[in-house]
């Protein structure tokens, strides 16, 4: 095995489109990181194989930060549904447990929209378990749209540096590995399995959801519509910030 990378910074989503927990450590199984995108708004009337309700119709559900009300430990692979409880602070410093009926009426109230909540203890992610990007790959687009972005836009579970050791330091050095096979830290493994396609929600700033259209522009006309790769697990285990990326 070559180490070819460490973990920068790891990053879990309660509730599908709220603002994340950044993490100093975290359990990832098959279905991802434990406790990720549990928690999402669906909406009934849409019938397409996208049926939530997300910042793409609601652009400051960005700015609701979503955090477990009590750390999930690693060592518990099926944490009991209590330990799955999540408070959300709105942009007003209001703070509602996530099924708290008068949050959801007061959402959708905002929205203008009716939507459901949904509880999914496998987590509902868009296309595969785990994501991840290079810091590198977020330098190269804010150079290709001539603005500074935050690497939290691509709303990645693993944010990466690449070793200055490797001949391929350029950006978007990610995409070389699609099929190819990693180990991050003492157990984890993942595969590496497809480019993340990109839509709108990266034009939107985390901090304070403005709308910059040049941004996902970018990625479609430099970098073919994808920023960032999707990973499946092949073996669970503990990840750290800091911890080593090899090439097995």
């Amino acid at each position: 095995m070559a180490k070819i990378g460490t973990i920068g910074t790891v990053m879990r989503y309660p509730v599908k489109s709220m603002r994340g927990e950044k993490l100093s450590e975290v359990l990832v199984n098959y279905s991802g990181l434990t406790g990720d995108r549990v928690y999402a708004f669906v909406n009934p009337e849409k019938k397409d194989n996208f049926p939530w309700h997300s910042a793409r119709q609601q652009h400051d559900l960005l700015l609701y930060q979503a955090n477990f009300i009590q750390p999930i430990s690693i060592d518990k692979q099926y944490p009991d549904l209590n330990e799955l409880s999540v408070k959300v602070t709105t942009p007003e410093g209001d703070v509602y447990a996530i099924t708290d009926q008068q949050f959801l009426n007061d959402l959708q109230k905002k929205a203008g929209a009716t939507f459901d909540l949904r509880f999914s203890e496998k987590g509902m992610q868009d296309a595969r378990p785990v994501s991840l990007i290079s810091y590198a790959s977020v330098d190269a687009l804010s150079n290709a749209v001539g603005t500074s972005l935050d690497p939290l836009r691509f709303r990645a579970n693993f944010y990466v540096k690449w070793d200055d050791s490797l001949k391929e330091t350029h950006a978007f050095f990610e995409d070389t590995l699609v099929n190819r096979h990693l180990k991050i830290g003492e157990k984890l493994e993942v595969r590496i399995v497809k480019k993340d396609p990109r839509c709108k929600i990266i034009n939107l700033d985390p901090k304070t959801a403005e709308l910059n259209p040049q941004v996902l522009l970018g990625v479609a006309k430099n970098f073919r519509g994808c920023i960032g790769v999707y990973a499946a697990v092949i073996r669970e285990g503990d990840v750290r910030d800091g911890d080593d990326i090899e090439l097995i």
